[in-house]
């Protein structure tokens, strides 16, 4: 089973293949990073996510585990497993921690989904899953929360994204496009990225194989998606979106390509026009992942050159990046209540914690 345009096992960059006797490029900090840890784990590392608090990391595992690390320390603090995981041995696709939801007795609640079509939830304090629901005859490689926490929505290896309430876990609606071939109103392959509208409960955005970002709103009477934006190549958690003020409806779109150039984009929510193609590095990757980190940098990791980078929003401008690493960079991450965020980019079997300077 493939989750990846190029799976985890095969050897992503010329310098997997050196000969013995050349020595290999120890991974390092430039610009404006430090390496403040590395966390160690046992399975190759397929995603990862800062809790909203701070103070907590989950790392999802290609063998079906999920290790939660406090990242001040590099301890690993939690390990989520159950019989499931254990008999299947199926990669982690994707982790979303999720809101605190009004009169709330649990916290630190950690949506997982599996290749294996399994979606968990696990209350991290005790190691728990709270509820397992299966999707039949499919992986899942991407989930999202609403910005309430009230719903979630995951998409895998088909062209359905269902939309289930959380505190029922049932499904609310499955969005799909239409049998028609003269529309495209929805997804032709795989989807590897969703992401919610920030403040918005009932819409939310999808890229995947098929070179489209969808736009879907629940409250419409079609499932099918409302409007799309040809181009980006989504192979991971490659989508984000962010809202320009607190009060405001502009929003901007950044995706991340599986490609040898226009890599790194930026879009206009409202229009769907291109806004920037975010210049590569004179040696850059093709990208698995990439998020707005605050207002003012973006970070990007992939694969071809394996590397995480930070980029400024103002002057689109390498700030820092980690370079040398031993695989392709298939998840980053960082901390948002935090002056002085931790930087978080997985690859192989390592994930590595950095800070700017």
């Amino acid at each position: 089973m493939h989750l990846v345009q190029a799976p985890p096992s095969t050897l992503s960059t010329p310098r997997d293949t050196v000969i013995e006797s050349v020595p290999v490029m120890a991974p390092t900090a430039e610009g404006n990073l430090k390496i403040m840890n590395i966390l160690e784990a046992n399975s190759e590392v397929m995603c990862c996510r800062f809790n909203l608090e701070g103070g907590l990391l989950a790392v999802g595992l290609a063998n079906g585990v999920t290790k939660v690390y406090a990242p001040d320390t590099g301890h690993c603090v939690y390990s989520l497993s159950d019989q499931d995981t254990l008999n299947n041995h199926l990669p982690v696709t994707c982790l979303r921690w999720r809101p605190t939801l009004e009169g709330d007795t649990y916290g630190n609640m950690l949506l997982a989904t599996y290749a294996d079509g399994k979606v968990k939830i696990w209350h991290t304090s005790t190691s728990t899953c709270m509820a397992t629901v299966t999707e039949v005859s499919r992986q899942i490689l991407a989930c999202a929360y609403s910005p309430s926490g009230d719903r979630f929505v995951t998409a895998g290896s088909d062209t359905k994204l269902n939309v289930y309430d959380e505190r029922t876990r049932q499904i609310i609606c499955t969005m799909q496009p239409s049998s028609s071939h003269l529309v495209m109103d929805g997804h032709m392959s795989r989807v590897f990225s969703v992401q919610y509208t920030p403040g918005q409960d009932h819409e939310f955005l999808s890229g995947g194989w098929d070179d489209t970002v969808q736009f879907w709103d629940t409250r419409v009477d079609s499932k099918h998606s409302v409007r799309k934006i040809f181009g980006p190549h989504i192979c991971g958690d490659a989508l984000d979106i962010q809202s320009l003020s607190m009060s405001s409806t502009n929003r901007q779109i950044l995706t991340g390509s599986w490609r040898k150039d226009k890599t790194l984009q930026i879009w206009d929510h409202g229009s769907g026009k291109l806004i920037k193609d975010v210049p590569s590095d004179y040696n850059g990757s093709m990208l698995y992942c990439v998020q707005w980190q605050g207002p003012d940098s973006i970070i990007a990791g992939g694969s071809d050159n394996n590397m995480m980078r930070c980029v400024d929003q103002g002057t689109y401008h390498t700030t820092g990046r980690l370079v040398d690493l031993p695989r392709a960079v298939y998840t980053v991450d960082f901390e948002r209540h935090s002056h002085h965020p931790i930087i978080a980019a997985g690859t192989s079997n390592f994930v590595y914690l950095a800070k700017r300077t």
